[in-house]
């Protein structure tokens, strides 16, 4: 017991001692819970935007509209069954609801009114919510009517030209773009650390073998790892959950490399910045957890509260997992993802400049 106090106080002094380890370990996580909490406590309802065709024309659809309309969680938009089928081609539509024509008529005669839905499958994580929304005030808008929800039949429809993908094919080019995130923070930069750390660096220093040298064999080794984990995903994805991809796999390549190399900058400039391998570990999961969680790599960002979704598009997480998921599900190009690689490459750039101006040997 004497032994193991006298090893938990020594460890203990060291913790306390080291600045950055106390911030990363106590402050750091009250900051983001402090932000969390005004993120989520001071925004507003998120609320669905449905569009309303009326080909009835009838005081009873109107009826319908205006109780759409009153309703604080929606966004209603009235137009033309075009204009709206259009809208909801372009992402500008959650949802539609066409009001047959007759409607008010049948439903005055005690007979069943027709109503359509057409849901927008490619907003993966909300199409379920939306769907069960707009069921729900209909059977509660035909309970009030006549009182009985049954009164109004609906029709769900598929969206033309929409593609219907599954949650899966969202989450993996998410779960991709963290891997890459971890394998750039965590890992080689992690050693860089931890070789100052033991004075490697300094005797690599004063060998013959040159640090660039030395540091491109250690990037290389984690590409080829990124790439083989990229695979791995993929494969899994594809065999066990029937994930759909419509990528180029050349453009996917380049996009997988250029996300690995501006993460491992960023992990550069974080052993850089720091005094150990420690103090380096819990810098980079203190950046890499609020990325992980604030960046819509698991969750439609469309689907947040504003103030969310101001601080995810501030994050390169944001714009790499939108470029996967723009490649792997939408077969885009390098060009239709530029702004992705810009943010990608900006930030590589920055972070491989400043870790090159602030890095020690010792």
């Amino acid at each position: 017991m004497r032994k193991f106090l006298k090893i938990f106080a020594y460890d203990f002094k060291i913790t306390i001692r080291q600045r950055e380890a106390m911030f990363w370990l106590l402050i750091f996580p009250v900051l983001i819970m402090i932000i969390l909490g005004f993120v989520f406590g001071s925004a507003g309802d998120v609320k669905l935007k449905v569009g309303i065709v009326d080909l009835d024309g009838s005081p009873v659809s109107r009826a319908i509209v205006e109780a759409f309309e009153g309703i604080d969680a929606i966004v209603t938009e009235v137009g033309s069954e075009d204009e709206e089928r259009a809208a909801i081609r372009d992402g500008d539509r959650n949802g539609i609801i066409i009001i047959s024509e007759g409607f008010g008529e049948q439903v005055t005669s005690g007979l069943q009114g027709e109503l359509t839905i057409i849901i927008n499958r490619s907003e993966i994580t909300t199409a379920q919510i939306t769907s069960s929304t707009l069921r729900g005030i209909i059977d509660e808008i035909g309970q009030r009517m006549s009182g009985a929800p049954e009164i109004i039949e609906v029709n769900e429809e598929e969206a033309q030209d929409v593609k219907d993908f599954e949650y899966i094919d969202f989450m993996v080019p998410g779960i991709i773009a963290i891997t890459l995130m971890f394998g750039g923070l965590m890992g080689y930069n992690l050693e860089i650390a931890s070789y100052r750390e033991k004075g490697i660096l300094r005797r690599i220093k004063v060998s013959p073998l040159s640090l660039p040298t030395f540091l491109a064999g250690g990037i290389f080794n984690v590409l080829v790892f990124t790439l083989v984990q990229t695979v791995l995903l993929l494969l899994v994805g594809t065999l066990v959950f029937n994930l759909s991809i419509n990528a180029n796999y050349l453009y996917l390549a380049v996009l997988v490399l250029i996300g690995a190399l501006s993460f491992l900058a960023l992990g550069f400039l974080i052993a850089s910045l720091t005094k150990n391998m420690r103090s380096a570990s819990l810098a980079a999961n203190a950046v890499s957890m609020p990325m992980m969680f604030l960046s819509g790599v698991f969750f439609s960002v469309d689907w947040v509260p504003a103030p969310l979704k101001i601080i995810a598009q501030c994050l390169p997480l944001y714009y790499l997992g939108d470029g996967l998921r723009e490649v792997m599900t939408n077969s885009a190009g390098l060009l239709d993802i530029w702004l992705d690689l810009v943010v990608l490459v900006g930030m590589g750039l920055i972070a491989f400049i400043a870790s090159v101006r602030f890095f020690r040997w010792e």
